[in-house]
C-alpha cells in the first residue's frame, strides 16, 4: 500500500515550530535582560561607588578632616622631614611664661623664686649647647624647671638650646670648655660659686657675680646676699661648665674692696639676714633685689670720683615699714666714726673710708629708714691728704 505523505501539513509545521522556537528565545533575552538591568548594574555601581570612596580617603581635600582612623593620639608633634623649626616659636610656646618674651627672666608664670634671666647669662648648668640641652630635657630637680623630653621632639629641642644659647652675654672662648666674659655695652650678671677670699674664708657655693659696663665687679653670697669684695677691670672666667655648675667662677678684676666678714644687717644688736630676691638689668644698670624683716631692697653700684678721688657709690632702694633696722658700715678693719662732712657721715678703716648718707649714725653704721635710698660711698686706699683736701673730716697727723 502506497502512503501518500500531505507536504502541505508538514509545511505548516515546521512554520509552527519555528515559531514556537523564536517565541523561546525572545523570553530567555527579556528574562536576562531583567537579571542585567534588576541585579547585575545596581551590584558594579555599588562597586564603583565603594572604590571611589576609599581612593578618595587616602588624600583628603583641604578643609576636610581625615576619617577619625587617621587622627594621632601622640602628643608629640613632629615636622615634615626639611621644614624648618624656628627656635623662637618653640620659646614662646614652652618658656616665656617663666622666662619671659626677651629672656629676660620677667615672665608671667608666678614661681616661688626668679626664673633665669638668659640675658644676664643666667645658666644653672653652663652656657655650652650640651649643658643647656640637658636642662631643656630633664629639667631641674628642686626647681620649677620641668623636663621636655617628652613634650618636644630632637628638632625642636636642639631649635631652643640654638635659640637660648644666642640670647645669652657675648663671650670669648665659646669652642672650648672655658668661657671668658667681657662686658660690652649691657651687665652681665653670673651665678655659681665664688672662691674663697682668703684661708680665713670659705667658698661661697652659690655666688652672685654682677659686672658693670664700667669694669666695676661686684660679688655677693646668694644666701644671705652679703657682698664678698669689689673688684675693677675684666669681669669673669669659667673653666668648665661640666658638673653641677661647673668649677667656681674666676673673677678677673682686681681687688678694689673688701666690705667685711661680719653680716651687714643688724636689729638691737642681733643679726639679720637678708632674703635674695632677684636680679635686674635695666639699661645699663644691674640692681640686686632682696627681703628684710619688712622691708624690700634693690640695690645697685657704680664707679664715682669724690674730689679727685677715684671709687665706687652703691646705692640701697628701701621699701618697708620698720625703723630699727641697723648696717654695719662695710669696711674689713675695725671703723672708726670721723664725723659728718658735705652730706655724708664718714668712718675710715685702715685705709678705707667709707661715707653714708640717708640713715641715722651709730658708732660702728647707721640705722636705715623705712623708705628712702641710703648711698654708700666707698674710697678704697685712699690718700689721706687728698681726702682733706676733698672735704672728708680727717685730722691732720700730729706735729
Amino acid at each position: 500500500m502506497h502512503i501518500q505523505w500531505d507536504w502541505s501539513l508538514r509545511r505548516d509545521d515546521a512554520i509552527l515550530l519555528a515559531m514556537a522556537q523564536g517565541h523561546e528565545m525572545t523570553v530567555k533575552s527579556i528574562i536576562i535582560n531583567v537579571v542585567c538591568v534588576v541585579i547585575i548594574a545596581p551590584v558594579i555601581a555599588v562597586l564603583i561607588a565603594w572604590a571611589a570612596w576609599a581612593l578618595a580617603s587616602f588624600e583628603s581635600p583641604p578643609g576636610v578632616s581625615p576619617p577619625a582612623a587617621a587622627t594621632t593620639t601622640s602628643s608629640v608633634i613632629r615636622p615634615a622631614p626639611h621644614t624648618p623649626v624656628s627656635g623662637r616659636t618653640v620659646y614662646m610656646a614652652n618658656c616665656a611664661r617663666c622666662h619671659g618674651v626677651d629672656g629676660d627672666g620677667q615672665g608671667t608664670e608666678r614661681l616661688d623664686r626668679p626664673a633665669r634671666s638668659f640675658l644676664a647669662g643666667g645658666f644653672s648648668f653652663g652656657n655650652t649647647k650640651q649643658a643647656i640641652r640637658r636642662v631643656v630635657q630633664h629639667g631641674i630637680a628642686g626647681t620649677p624647671m620641668p623636663g621636655y623630653a617628652g613634650v618636644l621632639d630632637a628638632r625642636r629641642i636642639n631649635a631652643v638650646v640654638d635659640y637660648v644659647q644666642k640670647l645669652a652675654p657675648e663671650q670669648t672662648g665659646g669652642s672650648s670648655p672655658a668661657a671668658t666674659y667681657q662686658v660690652q655695652d649691657r651687665p652681665i650678671i653670673l651665678r655659681g660659686a665664688l672662691p674663697a677670699r682668703g684661708v680665713w674664708d670659705d667658698e661661697a657655693p652659690r655666688g652672685i657675680l654682677v659686672g658693670g659696663v664700667d669694669g666695676l665687679t661686684l660679688a655677693y653670697d646668694g644666701d644671705d646676699v652679703q657682698l664678698r669684695s669689689v673688684r675693677q677691670g675684666d669681669f669673669a672666667r669659667r673653666t668648665d661648665w661640666e658638673g653641677r655648675g661647673g668649677t667656681a667662677l674666676e673673677p678677673l678684676g682686681q681687688i678694689i674692696h673688701y666690705p667685711g666678714a661680719m653680716p651687714p644687717f643688724h636689729r638691737h644688736g642681733e643679726t639679720v639676714q637678708a632674703a635674695f630676691q632677684g636680679t635686674t638689668i635695666n639699661g645699663s644698670t644691674a640692681s640686686i633685689r632682696y627681703a628684710l624683716p619688712e622691708m624690700q631692697v634693690e640695690e645697685s653700684a657704680a664707679t664715682v670720683s669724690h674730689g679727685g678721688i677715684p671709687g665706687y657709690r652703691r646705692l640701697l632702694t628701701l621699701d618697708g615699714n620698720t625703723e630699727d633696722l641697723s648696717m654695719l658700715v662695710p669696711l674689713s678693719s675695725p671703723a672708726r666714726a670721723l664725723g659728718s662732712a658735705g652730706q655724708y657721715d664718714w668712718w675710715i678703716g685702715g685705709q678705707d673710708i667709707v661715707g653714708i648718707r640717708g640713715g641715722v649714725p651709730e658708732e660702728t653704721g647707721v640705722r636705715l629708714p623705712s623708705q628712702g635710698t641710703i648711698e654708700i660711698l666707698v674710697l678704697p686706699a685712699a690718700d689721706a691728704q687728698a681726702a682733706r683736701e676733698s672735704g672728708v673730716p680727717l685730722e691732720h697727723p700730729a706735729s
